[in-house]
């Protein structure tokens, strides 16, 4: 059968006669309740479409290159014709594991620029994931897909189901077991220990101590209230606090190991641009004049540009059970649109776990994560791309956070609870309590349109009064740092008798409870 039609223009009677007749072919072979399995670039062989349908994606869109001999659609590769059709099934689904892009994308990964002990964790994974859970049954392979949102002892309590029913699978004793696999691939977690009440770190210089350096409490739990917390027998100790950490290097230098993300992660810097259109964050004036100011950084597209993203949320909250959880999540900008604001392309840094929430002291924990993004925006980290084949240092530079506006005063600890929570206006915005709702309000935001707008003389359509003032100027850094120089921030939590915490600041040597 001739297929030279399909490198041809889409818009040539050759190429609409060849794709009629592939039409024909595929509809007497493999046709299911009057569809097929399209071929087009869009729907990449996972979706079934009419006649019609299969006809218009294939004249908008091109016959996928490569595609000669059809196999999804009924036809017979030559190789296979003398073998009797069981056989030929069992041949092509043979091909079909052999090109896993699980695996094409672990091979990617694992090159030979890499350790050898990382080279045998590839030959340990790939197999795995081909291996048959039981010997005469091809059909079921060591690859289970957790997206219930099932918990660790659930998932522990199937796979011991599974191993009692198939006594002769191959299927992991635990989760813990399964879990060790994962890790192999660098998707692991550093647990390191925190203080009860938010003051510090078991961290860096901190990492062996016992009790807290600022409120003395013990890094250790008690099974009871008068259990001595300071016991030596370190068997039987639970930790008071945990942060879980996800490092942030092996991640981003992953992205650049694989030939596709390699190649999406320079997408802002490759990809033409339109004057005008906010197309990209690269379009914004944030990013035009961060290339300014740190030219060296612009210079390589390859250097990641990261925002910071948190927010707590309460699993429990149906239970009215106190529980807080914040995920510290980072968007890599690189991407190109379509992707960077996926649920997959983001990164999580950190999971802090607590019954309140963090706070101010949400600085403590994103202590970790502070030093290891300023390491590679000051020194980098060198990192292999396999797009352009050659390793280069890789920088990395935060653009700026995300979040809600209470998320705003944990993230930059601004008092979000008074009248001068503007962080545009700073002290010159004019606010207005509401005394029945007890909530502040802003006016005057007619002082932003531009000198004799007819809305600065309305008086009666606003406040009754004309506005002449100025626009605010914006705050510098520099104003910023001024303001809060001299403020001496002591970090932790005061328990009460009840268990509550209450949060205690301690400007410039005085306590002072917050305002509520």
């Amino acid at each position: 059968m001739d297929k030279s039609w399909i490198d041809m223009p889409r818009n040539t009677p050759q190429y609409v006669e060849g794709l009629n007749s592939f039409l024909n072919f595929a509809f007497a072979n493999r046709s299911v309740e009057g569809g097929i399995i399209c071929p087009c670039p869009k729907c990449k062989f996972n979706r079934w479409k009419s006649r019609e349908e299969v006809y218009d994606h294939l004249i908008v869109k091109p016959f996928l290159k490569g595609y000669t001999v059809w196999l999804r659609h009924g036809e017979i590769s030559h190789a296979d014709t003398i073998v009797e059709r069981p056989s030929m099934s069992r041949e092509i689904e043979d091909r079909v594991i052999a090109s896993d892009p699980i695996c094409d994308m672990v091979n990617d990964i694992f090159r030979n620029h890499i350790s050898r002990d990382d080279m045998q964790e590839n030959d340990d994974i790939c197999p795995q994931s081909n291996q048959a859970l039981l010997d005469n049954n091809a059909e079921f392979l060591e690859l289970i897909r957790d997206g219930q949102q099932t918990s660790d002892k659930a998932m522990s309590m199937i796979l011991e189901l599974l191993a009692d029913a198939f006594e002769h699978a191959n299927i992991p004793s635990s989760f813990y077991e399964a879990k060790k696999t994962i890790a192999k691939l660098g998707l692991n977690y550093t647990k390191i220990h925190a203080c009860l009440r938010d003051c510090m770190l078991y961290f860096g210089e901190d990492a062996n101590r016992d009790t807290c350096k600022t409120c003395k409490q013990s890094r250790w739990k008690s099974k009871d209230k008068g259990a001595n917390t300071n016991t030596t027998d370190k068997q039987k100790k639970v930790l008071a606090k945990v942060l879980r950490y996800f490092p942030l290097k092996p991640h981003l230098q992953r992205l650049f190991m694989s030939s596709k993300t390699a190649e999406h992660m320079q997408w802002h810097g490759l990809e033409s641009t339109t004057e005008g259109i906010l197309r990209h964050p690269r379009d914004s004036e944030a990013w035009k004049k961060f290339d300014l100011m740190y030219p060296q950084f612009a210079s390589d597209s390859r250097n990641v540009r990261l925002g910071l993203a948190t927010n707590g949320f309460n699993p429990f909250r149906n239970l009215s059970t106190s529980y807080s959880i914040w995920p510290v999540m980072l968007i890599p900008y690189n991407l190109p649109p379509w992707m960077y604001m996926k649920q997959s392309s983001f990164i999580l840094s950190m999971i802090i776990l607590g019954k309140q929430a963090p706070r101010n002291d949400i600085d403590v924990y994103l202590q970790p994560l502070l030093e290891e993004l300023k390491d590679l925006w000051t020194t980098g980290v060198r990192t292999f791309d396999s797009y352009s084949n050659e390793v280069f240092n890789m920088h990395e530079a935060v653009m700026w956070t995300i979040s809600d506006f209470p998320g705003l005063g944990t993230l930059s600890g601004l008092d979000t609870y008074t009248g001068l929570v503007c962080p545009t206006c700073n002290f010159d915005s004019v606010p207005s309590r509401l005394p029945h709702s007890r909530k502040w309000c802003f006016m005057g935001h007619r002082r932003s349109f531009n000198e004799g707008h007819k809305f600065r003389l309305a008086r009666s359509r606003f406040d009754g009064n004309v506005e002449n003032r100025n626009p605010p100027v914006a705050i510098t850094g520099a104003s910023i740092w001024q303001q809060v120089q001299m403020i001496n921030v002591v970090f932790g939590k005061d328990l009460d008798v009840e268990g509550r915490a209450k949060k205690v600041r301690r400007v410039g040597g005085t306590q002072a409870e917050p305002s509520q």
